[in-house]
């Protein structure tokens, strides 16, 4: 499944930016369940609520403030993006995640579209509706 996104938001791209630095910060964004591992060499287990196996990711490049691609191991095979355009009203979110289950083999866009896309999706919102919060929440201050 491939899940694109364009979102555009009124605060500081590096505030945004920060969720992204490794998979480790995707916490702080969608709230996931549990710890996350360090597996080394820039690899972090990241548990998502409602699944059993956790997202296996690590960065694979980045540009602070403007761009951080990722890639998943283990269970998830898959690969990222997010870009940051500066704009006159404050940072544009593009991208997208592919992601599938690995094992499933020809099961899998079956799989995904009947149970994971919409749990996939939903993550993604989560962190959307945090950072609409966060701009609310910074306008009430600068109110």
């Amino acid at each position: 499944m491939i899940i694109r996104f364009e979102h555009e938001f009124a605060l500081p791209v590096e505030e945004i930016y920060s969720y992204f630095r490794t998979p480790a910060d995707w916490t702080r964004l969608y709230g996931l369940a549990g710890d996350v591992e360090d597996r080394g060499y820039g690899w972090f287990a990241v548990p998502l609520k409602g699944f059993p196996f956790p997202l296996v990711a690590r960065n694979t490049e980045q540009k602070p403030h403007e761009l951080v691609r990722w890639v998943f191991k283990g269970f998830w095979r898959g690969r990222g993006e997010v870009r940051f355009a500066q704009t006159a009203r404050g940072v544009v979110v593009e991208g997208y995640e592919e992601i599938a289950a690995r094992w499933l083999f020809f099961l899998s866009p079956l799989v995904e579209r009947l149970f994971l896309e919409r749990r996939f999706r939903a993550i993604w919102e989560i962190g959307w509706h945090r950072l609409r919060k966060r701009e609310a929440g910074r306008r009430t201050e600068h109110a």
